[in-house]
C-alpha cells in the first residue's frame, strides 16, 4: 500500500521530530497532543524551532512554510481515522501503549498500518491487544528525527510481509535508512549502545577513569563523537535508565541492570541536557562539538 497520510500520536520531542520529516517528505501528517494542555503549545515550539533554522540559513522559508502547510494540529484521537499510517510516540509504559492501540483499532481503518516508535519494548506485547494484528509493526525512529537516517522496522511476531514492504519503502520514501529488525527487547541499537553507558558508568564507580576521561578516551580512540556521558546525558538519563530496566527484565543479566549512580542521578532530577544537569553540568553553553569538555556534575 502506499503510504500519503500520517497520523502522529504524542507531540513531544520525536512526535515532532517525525512530523517534521513526514512533511518535508511532502506527506499530509496529524499530530495529535496526546496529554492535557493547549495545543498551541508544541505548535508554537514547532514553529519556532523551523523559524529559527531560516534564521540560521540552515532552511529555505518555502521549505519551512510548506512543512506547516502539511501538518494540523489537534488534540483529538479520532482525526487519524483516515490516515494510511499512525505512529504512537507516547510515554515509554506499555499499558499506556497498549490502551492506545487498543483505541486505535476502533478509530482506524482496517488497512491502515499502526506502527510505535518505542526504543526498547515489545511490540507484539502492544500488538496482541489488537484484532488486526497484521498491520502493527515497530517503526523507531532516532533523536532528532530530522537528522538521524536511521529507522528501525520493527517485526512483530505476526506483522505481515505486506506490512513490512510498505513501511520500508514509506522510510525511504521520506529519506530516511530502514533496517529492519526482530521483536527483541532493545533491537539491534539500544540493545549494543545500553550495556555501553552502563558499562561506562561502572567503569567510573570502580575509579577506572573520569568522566572526561571515559569519554575523550572513546571519542580519541574509537572515533565516536561523543563518549558515553555525554551520549547518556543527551538521550536523557530517565530514557537509559528505563531501557536498562527493560532490557534487564528481559534478560536478567546483571551488566543490564542500572548501576548506582545512574539511580541516584534520576533520583535527583538530573536527566542530562534537557534539565541542565546529568553527568556534565550545562548550565553554561556547553562548547561547540566537543560535550565532553563541559564540566562534570560528579
Amino acid at each position: 500500500m502506499s503510504i500519503n497520510t500520517v497520523g502522529i500520536i504524542g507531540s513531544g520531542t520525536m512526535g515532532l521530530g517525525i512530523a517534521q520529516v513526514c512533511a518535508q517528505a511532502g506527506k499530509k501528517v496529524v499530530l495529535v497532543k496526546a496529554t492535557p494542555g493547549d495545543i498551541e503549545r508544541p505548535r508554537g515550539k514547532f514553529v519556532g524551532s523551523l523559524d529559527k533554522a531560516v534564521e540560521r540559513g540552515k532552511m529555505e522559508a518555502a521549505l519551512r512554510d510548506t512543512i506547516i502547510a502539511n501538518i494540523t494540529f489537534t488534540d483529538q484521537e479520532e482525526a487519524v481515522a483516515d490516515c494510511d499510517l499512525v505512529v504512537e510516540s507516547v510515554i515509554e509504559d506499555i499499558e499506556i501503549k497498549k490502551a492506545l492501540f487498543n483505541r486505535l483499532e476502533g478509530i482506524c481503518r482496517a488497512d491502515a498500518i499502526l506502527g510505535t516508535n518505542t526504543s526498547t519494548l515489545s511490540v507484539t506485547a502492544m500488538m496482541a491487544v489488537c484484532q488486526h494484528r497484521d498491520r502493527v509493526a515497530g517503526l523507531h525512529f532516532f533523536n532528532p528525527a530530522p537528522v538521524m537516517s536511521l529507522v528501525e522496522i520493527v517485526h512483530g511476531f505476526e506483522t505481515s510481509d505486506a506490512t513490512l514492504k510498505a513501511l520500508n519503502a514509506f522510510c525511504k520514501e521520506i529519506g530516511k535508512a530502514p533496517v529492519l529488525v526482530q521483536d527483541t527487547t532493545g533491537f539491534i541499537v539500544n540493545r549494543l549502545l545500553t550495556p555501553y553507558m552502563l558499562n561506562a558508568i561502572r567503569m567510573l564507580e570502580r575509579g577506572t577513569g573520569t568522566i572526561e576521561t571515559i569519554d575523550q578516551a572513546m571519542m580519541t580512540g574509537a572515533g565516536l563523537p561523543m563518549g558515553p556521558f555525554a551520549l547518556a546525558d543527551y538521550i536523557g538519563l530517565d530514557v537509559v535508565i528505563a531501557m536498562s530496566q527493560n532490557i534487564y527484565e528481559d534478560v536478567r543479566e546483571g551488566h543490564h541492570a542500572p548501576p548506582h549512580t545512574l539511580v541516584r542521578l534520576v533520583q535527583l532530577g538530573y536527566l542530562g541536557r534537557k534539565t541542565g544537569k546529568g553527568f556534565y553540568d550545562y548550565s553554561a553553553k556547553p562548547p561547540v562539538g566537543n560535550p565532553a569538555l563541559v564540566h562534570p556534575v560528579i
